[in-house]
């Protein structure tokens, strides 16, 4: 499979793109790439990239952000950054991979813990990753050429937050495991799925 990795960088973007490029023919863009440069924020950006590839069989967005404030320090902008970032910026990739992607191709997104359980100051990531289970839960069903999407919705990862205190009201789970549910998600033919890991 020709796989687009965005955001392969980061915690669980390189960890996806190591062990996905094993198998299959694996492309890792991110912000400061030399040769595969993206910024989510920008639709011709996502766009100037994907004209640089092949047709794929994949996409699988782990990149994105918003801010930490709590509900009292938040200000309209704050709430911006996450929807400019994580929310619209997953839905343009939506909406302009469709187009480079090879039928029955996989779209997945990543939101996380944060659509359903609280964490304090994480009042605007959980707007975000919310809409986004939404979004993926009505835009699957009409994707067409057999396209599916869906969404990973990780916990805190461990290693990057410790391993005996809760977040969300959850432990944090291991990285293996969430990279098992993105290959998971490459695979299935379910769509519109919010796979779950916490």
């Amino acid at each position: 499979m020709k796989i687009l990795i965005i955001g392969s960088t980061g915690t669980i973007g390189k960890s996806i793109y190591e062990s996905l490029q094993e198998h299959h023919q694996v492309y890792g863009a991110h912000r400061n790439s030399p040769s595969y440069p993206i910024d989510i924020t920008n639709q011709e950006s996502i766009r100037q990239l994907f004209e640089k590839l092949p047709k794929l069989d994949a996409v699988i967005n782990a990149a994105g952000t918003a801010s930490w404030k709590s509900l009292y320090d938040l200000k309209e902008e704050d709430y911006y950054l996450g929807i400019k970032s994580k929310l619209m910026g997953q839905v343009n990739l939506v909406h302009i991979a469709k187009d480079y992607m090879n039928d029955h191709g996989s779209i997945t997104l990543t939101t996380g813990i944060l659509a359903e359980h609280y964490e304090p100051n994480a009042v605007a990531l959980s707007l975000v990753n919310g809409a986004i289970h939404s979004f993926v839960n009505a835009a699957s069903k009409e994707l067409n050429r057999g396209i599916r999407l869906n969404t990973v919705a990780p916990g805190a990862i461990s290693g990057d937050f410790p391993k005996d205190k809760k977040f969300a009201g959850y432990f944090p789970v291991e990285i293996e495991d969430v990279v098992k549910i993105y290959e998971y998600s490459l695979n299935t033919t379910n769509s519109g799925q919010i796979l779950k890991i916490y």
